[in-house]
């Protein structure tokens, strides 16, 4: 019983910190875009790393790792 049980404990951490990639921010775009990207876009419940920091001091769109759960 007891292995079963660290087995789903690991099972469960495993998924909330394997890394999903996600779109954090919607870089350069219209007021209009940014303000549906803003109602539309994922979020990270947990830590989110941000993968191209140099580009998105461009005005590039964010592309962020989420160790965690991404929620709607």
């Amino acid at each position: 019983m007891k292995k079963i049980f660290f087995l789903i404990i690991v099972v469960l951490l495993v998924t909330f910190l394997y890394p999903k990639s996600y779109i954090s921010s919607p870089g350069f775009v219209t007021p209009q875009a940014a303000e549906q990207f803003s109602k539309t876009a994922k979020s990270c419940f947990g830590y989110s790393y941000l993968t191209n920091s140099a580009q998105v001091a461009a005005d590039a769109p964010g592309k962020s790792l989420c160790f965690g759960l991404l929620v709607d």
